[in-house]
């Protein structure tokens, strides 16, 4: 049982950080995390079994063949792997192994609201996803073992992809970058930036903190859900109109009033609603697996409540919202959510101050529901 919990620290300033690199350019920091040791091999390749979490297994390198098979996964899909050339990935392990969570306290230089997940993969060498890009930022930890990572060009979706491969993966990358990160060594990327990492020997296991970058197309299609649910049937009407003159136009006038009583039915409290429960939303659903109790104790003795790996717990004004579902704060209540939602563990002597009245009940609900885990 690992007894150090994970930590990553920011060599340089926050501030500076967020005005020199945040989705602007790469740094890589060597020997910046810790506490890496868990999970292990065994304990990702047991997540990849479980129907609740999205797995991939990936096999191939350099021109190929590549190949790739989506979990849940089967016992016996690891026997026959070999020593070389194959990559299992796993998502959303913060949701999961709470354990694995902690470590997000340590990027509380951005709105919790814009982190997305913890995905860990385990390679043998020479392992790989290929040359790729994502649309988001990602911090990438190696926790064991070592990687070779090639670093490209921003790309987006019109740079011409593999068309020979089921995976994501650029035609021709041009190399601008390289570094070997070993343990504990932590490379960020910004959204767009091309990379490709290698595994150099076996036992490579690396974390990538993800964060949420909504498309607007998405949060679009929330408000108008949200602002139409309840939304009784309003037909067009025009009563009193004068005799048209080109029965075959649509004129500026009866187009502007489709559209003002079309858009009137957006409502902006309403479409507020649907933003907040969209990124309380966790990517996956995790409750159903326990907390490693003994595991958060040994490595923070003086916590006395863990968050669940699983939750997303936001609050805006006088509501909060936990995965999704929204709650009404009253004055006595405002302190503790605070506090819930801007940290994963707390002491004894952060929570006591605030628990009175309403506030203990709502905390008590809370635990009740396996939303929080008292240690």
């Amino acid at each position: 049982m690992a007894t150090e919990l994970p930590r990553f620290t920011l060599p340089l300033p926050a501030a500076t950080f967020l005005e020199r690199h945040w989705q602007r350019r790469t740094l890589f920091m060597p020997a910046a995390a810790r506490g890496l040791d868990y999970p292990d091999a065994d304990t990702l390749a047991g997540l990849a079994l479980e129907a609740e979490v999205e797995s991939r297994l990936i096999r191939g390198a350099g021109d190929g063949p590549w190949s790739l098979q989506q979990g849940p996964l089967e016992e016996d899909a690891f026997e026959n792997l070999g020593e070389r050339d194959w990559t299992l990935l796993v998502q959303s392990v913060d949701h999961f192994l709470t354990p694995v969570s902690l470590l997000l306290d340590d990027f509380s230089f951005v709105p919790g609201w814009r982190l997305e997940d913890i995905m860990i993969s385990y390679a043998a060498e020479g392992g790989s996803v290929g040359p790729h890009f994502d649309q988001y930022d990602v911090f990438l930890i190696q926790a064991s073992g070592h990687r070779h990572w090639k670093i490209g060009p921003h790309c987006d979706d019109a740079a011409p992809q593999r068309t020979d491969t089921p995976l994501k993966m650029l035609a021709h990358m041009p190399c601008e970058q390289e570094f070997h990160a070993g343990p504990g060594d932590v490379l960020y990327l910004p959204p767009g930036v091309a990379h490709h990492g290698v595994a150099s020997d076996s036992d490579c296991v690396t974390w990538s903190v993800g964060f949420r970058a909504p498309d607007y197309r998405d949060l679009l299609a929330e408000m108008v859900a949200e602002c139409l649910a309840n939304q009784p049937e309003q037909l067009y009407g025009d009563a009193g109109r004068a005799p048209c003159t080109d029965p075959g136009r649509l004129e500026q006038n009866d187009l502007e009033r489709l559209l003002s009583a079309s858009l009137g039915l957006l409502d902006r409290a309403q479409a507020a609603r649907a933003v907040a429960r969209w990124l309380s939303t966790p990517r996956q659903n995790g409750l159903d697996f326990v907390v490693d109790e003994e595991q958060i104790r040994a490595g923070a003795p003086d916590a006395a409540l863990v968050r669940h790996g699983g939750v997303r717990l936001l609050r805006q004004g006088d509501q909060a919202w936990l995965n999704g579902e929204c709650w009404t704060l009253d004055a006595e209540q405002t302190a503790l959510v605070d506090l819930l939602a801007s940290q994963r563990r707390y002491r004894e002597d952060q929570l006591q101050p605030l628990l009175d009245g309403s506030a203990r009940e709502l905390l008590n609900h809370w635990i009740d529901q396996g939303f929080f885990a008292p240690l």
